[in-house]
């Protein structure tokens, strides 16, 4: 992706490039109906390790009725490494940085995925008057890994899932709306040394980012935080399906003791009962919020169900009160 010209103008058009926020580069793409005054922009936020390259099912479809701005944090798809620590605090500062560089001016909806929702969240704490709504897409939630286990973490789950490739276990490339080119992309992009180098990064400083955001406690403020602007959840289907495969294509291997299995059968099950209640949290963020269950997806709607993810930002976008922002 090439340096963008300084006489790009963002607000209009379809475009793609890197913008230097100061002290790096960060690469986006920005497509949709040209900007019209008081209307949002969304802002899709990836999760762990995630770039642009696992969006272009779900930003072509949002791009057909909003203006949608995508990009790559810092070290990850086509960003440069950054200076500073990967927290959702430097995530924060560097998107409003982005924003500023190329004259994206509020207000925004946020569309974010698994731990972009944290990221979204301090973003929003940081600068509540300018959003408008939220969408989170099988989003984690503040205080969801003090009672949830991290999967990839347990001695268990490695010992039950090991050797197995997990895209092919749980089946995306068949599931995937990517088209084959985009697919390839996204797997070819993600193996890079660099965007290896830049998610452990982000891995290690995970949970001390979700304790600072939790220490906010932004869902049990009262008035709501966000007032009536409209939330939108999007719950995927992880444990049963995501998990579950990969659990399932474990003991089909050989994989693992029986006293393995049987604790990473209890973690499915313990994601089962709690996880939904996780999900619902977000919905204290306002007096308006809409629910969408994404049944035939697992961790990620954006690419099996990104018609659903669409719907959300459309729900969204068509219950603020665009008045208040002209």
């Amino acid at each position: 992706m090439p340096a963008s010209s300084p006489d790009i103008d963002w607000n209009k058009g379809a475009h793609q490039g890197t913008v230097s926020i100061g002290t790096h580069k960060l690469a986006l793409d920005v497509s949709g109906p040209d900007r019209i005054v008081g209307h949002p922009v969304i802002l899709i936020m990836h999760g762990l390790t995630g770039a642009m390259t696992q969006w272009p099912a779900a930003r072509r479809l949002i791009s057909s009725f909003a203006r949608v701005v995508d990009y790559d944090r810092s070290g990850l798809g086509l960003s440069e490494e950054g200076p500073d620590p990967p927290t959702a605090l430097t995530a924060a500062r560097e998107l409003s940085a982005l924003l500023e560089a190329t004259k994206i001016k509020p207000p925004f909806i946020t569309l974010a995925h698994s731990w972009g929702a944290i990221l979204s969240l301090e973003f929003m704490n940081s600068r509540p008057q300018d959003i408008s709504g939220m969408v989170f897409s099988d989003g984690t939630a503040p205080g969801f890994w003090r009672v949830l286990p991290m999967f990839p973490t347990l001695p268990e789950v490695k010992a039950v899932i090991e050797g197995l490739d997990y895209w092919d276990t749980v089946e995306m490339k068949s599931e995937t709306k990517l088209s084959p080119e985009e697919w390839e992309e996204f797997r070819k992009q993600g193996a890079t040394e660099r965007n290896k180098r830049q998610a452990w990064k982000e891995f290690e400083l995970m949970h001390d980012t979700f304790v600072e955001v939790e220490k906010k406690n932004l869902f049990n403020q009262a008035p709501h935080k966000l007032g009536d602007r409209p939330i939108c959840v999007i719950k995927g289907n992880h444990a049963t399906r995501d998990i579950q495969r990969l659990y399932e294509k474990g003991i089909e291997r050989g994989n693992g003791s029986e006293e393995e299995r049987k604790k990473m059968k209890d973690a499915i099950g313990l994601w089962v009962e709690k996880e939904k209640g996780f999900h619902e949290s977000f919905l204290k963020l306002s007096t308006k919020g809409h629910w969408i269950d994404a049944l035939e997806s697992g961790h990620w709607p954006h690419e099996t169900e990104p018609e659903l993810v669409a719907d959300g930002v459309r729900w969204v976008f068509e219950n603020l009160d665009v008045k208040s922002h002209v």
